[in-house]
């Protein structure tokens, strides 16, 4: 087992967890000694998604269950939350539930930070922007949305208040619209607006995992909510200056 630097990616079969793992594998085995990628299927990771690289370890666990994680979380440095639920009961359990689990088993090991990748516009005061009714519908949650008065940024947005309430250290980060794309597509802004911080200009997944793995050890990020954005106007770099975070501030308890 590693001693240090090691970082654990839950979700990693899915767009931007994947990334994460690509971004991280980047790393010097200095900064990063093994990245361990929890999915709830090892057997079904394509051998071309994630990199050859004998630092990544692909790891069977289930975020809804507390002690399939826990035995990947020791020596943590850091850990990448990526997982989303598909359909009502799935949103319900990992998106929101999930969050509890996931704040008590990293406090257990002693995690220094879990970053959790959330959406913007989950705050309800969004709720008449039209994108987030439509996010919230039953189009995303399936017939059971139908007999449920709570929808997608509903659930997200209570799983972000159950990890805050756990008290163990995080970081949110709530991006607009994901795509597939190159890494440095475009500038990364982030700020703290509870709304379409920047107009929710899209920004592809790579980015999105570049910034996230730059947060996950930065000062300024610890228990910050963080809304990030792409500038399209200004070019992207391929690795994130923890400057851009000079602004952030800290949750309010």
């Amino acid at each position: 087992m590693s001693s240090g630097n090691v970082f654990v990616v839950i979700g990693a079969k899915g767009g931007t967890g994947a990334e994460m793992v690509k971004r991280l594998a980047e790393k010097s085995p200095d900064e990063v000694s093994e990245i361990r990628c929890v999915v709830r299927n090892p057997d079904s990771v394509r051998a071309d998604l994630l990199p050859a690289d004998k630092r990544v370890k692909i790891l069977k666990g289930d975020a809804t269950n507390y002690d399939s994680l826990l035995e990947h979380f020791s020596d943590a440095e850091a850990v990448f939350f990526a997982a989303q639920g598909k359909g009502y009961y799935t949103i319900r359990d990992v998106d929101r539930d999930s969050m509890r689990i996931l704040g008590e088993a990293a406090l257990e090991k002693g995690v220094k930070r879990v970053v959790l990748l959330s959406s913007m516009l989950v705050d309800p005061r969004n709720r008449f922007r039209p994108i987030r009714i439509l996010l919230n519908s039953p189009f995303i949650t399936g017939c059971a949305g139908f007999v449920h008065s709570k929808g997608m940024m509903d659930l997200k947005y209570e799983g972000e208040k159950i990890l805050r309430k756990t008290g163990q250290a995080y970081t949110i980060i709530r991006p607009g619209h994901l795509y597939d794309g190159p890494l440095a597509s475009a500038k990364i802004v982030a700020g703290q607006t509870n709304g379409a911080f920047a107009g929710g200009m899209k920004s592809t997944r790579a980015d999105v995992a570049a910034f996230c793995v730059m947060a996950a050890t930065a000062a300024n990020a610890k228990n910050a909510t963080i809304e990030i954005a792409s500038d399209p106007k200004s070019r992207g770099a391929k690795v994130i200056h923890p400057s851009i975070l000079d602004s952030i501030k800290p949750d309010k308890s």
